[in-house]
């Protein structure tokens, strides 16, 4: 390390930590001087404004490195031009500032400020920053850590994690990456929704079975019993539905709905035949023994509720069996848990009925049909929540099923007490799940208001996530029509070691299996993350595993470009100082680096993944054009050489971290 840029003071070590970040304080400061300065020469008295929130990245480089639309503001107080404005806030600055890292400011139509990087000072202090903190460039650490549990996936366990769920999965897994870079303290949890009605189903399916032996991975095996058992199930309902309708002379509209349904449903059943044959045919013969399917699977509910012993052996044997599956797969997908949470317990353990009961006194429950209602629009309104919530004025808000009739919990009761458990050891408690929940997370923090948990209310967040498609096709798990997690892992794996063994057909064989296994994860993991998580994702094979841009392989692309450099290099020079990469392309390199600290801060606190796949793109993307126009093996000066290899290793450098904050396992070779 060079002792003369060795920080002496607080502000070069907060520079050395986020050198655009500096670059834009010192723009913030010239800006604010500059007005303070135009207030005391204006004839009119000039308001406060937010100064920081004018600052903006200009289009392209030709408008300079940061933009300031804050002659725009004062124009319309000065009744001037705003390009008026901005020349003499420009000018006004010159007089004012002493600069460090800025260059020039210049005043360009229709009337911004443009502020220009001092690039040679601005890539000194990024490559030294880089140099100094290794793996830790980048990671700025918040100055407010908080005690956060994120909880993911929670897939239900009745049938395997499917390619849907798997998006809730990977979000999740990365926002804890994240947090924890940043500073907080994270624990994962996996809530086991094993007291619903699916898991009853599965159950009721694989007892009828006489608790079948293994074929396969557990998952995927009771997954199938449990597709067959709901579609037979769903069935005779409907049979006996269409049957009451017709007996009690029900409306020609019921009649045609239910018939409509019942069609559908035996269309679902050929489907699922023709994939299981042998079960289908046996639960088949078996559930049509039953007089009243749905009462026995009722009864497997309220029984392993009130924990009865036969019962709760057999729902947390299947439960368990599925969890194995789910375990193999999520470690396939690098994601792993602090902790799995049991619903089960939530109830035996009596969270549940002191939740219920609490709410029972709050004057916010009714009675209707012997079920216990919470009146969520009447707490909305008491409380004034509607702006809290950002629901529109006209939002209905529908009441809440607290228990059924037979005294029975329901999901969301269980919820509420769940998510106040969670935060019994944690200040913020963030719920990754997907986007057709909102008005349920919604009821979570009206509850949390009626219970007098406020605190409690403003650090719950819900975080949505959008539906999955792959190539466009929709899943439903209830009408087994899905496409499994550990199949789109499959396909990825055979697709990435074909492309593999056409571009490195020389490298060992185990070689070239890790490096399609790294490939086809990060693939996977990267297609998910780098579509807002809020939106639906189509996945697609064909950009999943694009080497040419916007795709892990892309990104892992320029690591291995970067590794290879420095590996046939062998010995490596430190360079005296980094005066030689004026090129455009290196400039453009150094530039991206800069902006890391900045990127990864922003990523973490607004929960925001995509910030970092769209960063990670755009820097291999910037490195790609500087491998293609810079040389290193053969260029003549040394130190010019030295410089460009300190600029590789940084980019090498940030890659991995970026890798890490994702989930992503980067390739040496590909």
């Amino acid at each position: 390390m060079n002792s003369a840029l060795a920080p002496t003071n607080e502000h070069e070590q907060r520079d050395r930590a986020n050198p655009f970040g500096s670059f834009r304080l010192e723009c913030e400061s010239a800006l604010k001087a500059g007005f303070s300065s135009l207030k005391k020469s204006s004839g009119h008295p000039l308001p406060n404004l937010d100064i920081a929130s004018t600052l903006e990245d200009p289009p392209n480089s030709t408008f300079g490195h940061l933009a300031s639309s804050l002659s725009f503001e004062l124009a319309k107080i000065q009744k001037k031009k705003p390009i008026d404005v901005a020349k003499s806030l420009a000018e006004s600055i010159g007089h004012v500032a002493k600069f460090g890292l800025i260059e020039s400011i210049e005043a360009s139509e229709p009337g911004y400020v443009n502020f220009r990087a001092n690039l040679g000072r601005l890539t000194e202090l990024t490559l030294r920053s880089v140099e100094r903190d290794g793996s830790d460039y980048g990671l700025l650490k918040t100055h407010a850590p908080e005690r956060t549990v994120v909880e993911h996936t929670s897939a239900n366990p009745a049938r395997p994690i499917h390619i849907g769920t798997a998006k809730g999965a990977v979000f999740g897994d990365a926002l804890a990456r994240l947090l924890v870079a940043r500073g907080h303290s994270v624990r994962t949890h996996f809530y086991i929704d094993d007291t619903g009605r699916q898991v009853a189903i599965m159950a009721y399916g694989y007892k009828l079975l006489g608790g079948p032996s293994l074929d396969g991975k557990p998952d995927h095996f009771i997954g199938k019993i449990y597709s067959i058992t709901a579609t037979l199930v769903e069935i005779e309902e409907l049979k006996k539905r269409l049957a009451l309708l017709k007996k009690t002379s029900a409306a020609d509209a019921d009649i045609v709905t239910t018939t409509k349904s019942l069609d559908e449903w035996i269309g679902i059943a050929a489907d699922v035949q023709s994939k299981y044959p042998d079960e289908f045919d046996q639960l088949s013969k078996l559930i049509s023994k039953d007089p009243d399917p749905e009462k026995s699977i009722g009864e497997l509910i309220r029984k392993y509720e009130k924990k009865d012993t036969d019962i709760t052996a057999l729902m947390r044997r299947v439960t368990r069996l599925v969890l194995t599956g789910f375990e193999e797969t999520l470690r396939r997908a690098r994601i792993r848990f602090d902790q799995w949470d049991w619903e089960s317990d939530l109830l035996w353990t009596g969270r549940v009925g002191e939740l219920v009961g609490q709410l029972k006194k709050s004057g916010f429950t009714f009675n209707k049909g012997g079920a216990l209602e919470l009146d969520v629009a009447k707490a909305v309104e008491k409380f004034g929540l509607r702006e809290t919530l950002g629901v529109s004025p006209t939002f209905e808000f529908p009441p809440l099923t607290l228990l059924r009739s037979d005294g029975t919990s329901l999901y969301a009761t269980r919820d509420i007490a769940y998510t106040l458990y969670k935060f019994e050891n944690a200040e913020r408690v963030i719920n990754v799940i997907g986007s057709e929940q909102s008005l349920a997370q919604f009821q979570v923090k009206v509850a949390f208001w009626i219970t007098g948990h406020m605190k409690e209310a403003e650090k719950f967040i819900y975080f949505p996530i959008g539906h999955m498609l792959l190539e466009g096709q929709g899943m439903s798990a209830r009408r087994g029509r899905y496409v499994t997690f550990d199949q789109v892992l499959d396909e990825t794996l055979a697709r990435a070691r074909t492309e593999v063994d056409r571009r490195s057909p020389s490298i060992p064989e185990e070689l070239r299996q890790r490096t399609a296994e790294r490939i086809a994860i990060s693939a996977v993991r990267y297609a998910i993350l780098s579509v807002e998580a809020v939106k639906s994702t189509n996945f697609v094979w064909d950009k999943v595993l694009n080497f040419e841009t916007n795709s892990a392989a892309f990104i892992n692309y320029a690591y291995t470009r970067s590794s290879g450099i420095l590996r046939k290099l062998g010995r490596i020079e430190e360079p005296k100082a980094f005066n030689l990469l004026t090129d455009s392309v290196e400039q453009a390199l150094v530039l991206e680096l800069s902006k890391l600290p900045e990127t990864f801060a922003e990523a973490a606190d607004d929960l925001n993944p995509t910030l970092l796949c769209l960063y990670a793109n755009l820097l291999a993307q910037r490195f790609h054009e500087f491998y293609e126009k810079s040389d290193i093996s053969h260029v003549s000066n040394d130190e010019l050489k030295w410089q460009r290899v300190t600029l590789v290793l940084a980019v090498r450098t940030v890659l991995k971290t970026l890798a890490g904050l994702l989930g992503l396992e980067l390739a040496e070779r590909m």
